[in-house]
């Protein structure tokens, strides 16, 4: 099954509407968000949640609890 969700890079005001299906991992959705940045982000990337709960990498879309709507947004630990 396929979700929606709106996608913050944490150094970029620009928020991005996700497709994508709910079985990829956060890493993944991470990735994916990432790959649209205006630079490139280096060093580890941190997913959190709307209340600001860091989501672990390795979980499914559906395990992480992520739905349809909710926001989502991507960090990096500095430059490598």
């Amino acid at each position: 099954m396929r979700i929606y969700l709106f996608g913050y890079l944490d150094d970029d005001f620009y928020g991005r509407v996700v497709l994508t299906p709910a079985e990829h991992t956060v890493a993944d959705l991470a990735q994916q968000l990432v790959s649209w940045a205006p630079v490139t982000c280096r060093g580890a990337l941190f997913v959190t949640n709307e209340a600001g709960a860091v989501l672990d990498p390795a979980a499914t879309l559906d395990a992480a609890g992520l739905r349809n709507g909710d926001i989502f947004t991507v960090a990096t630990a500095g430059e490598e």
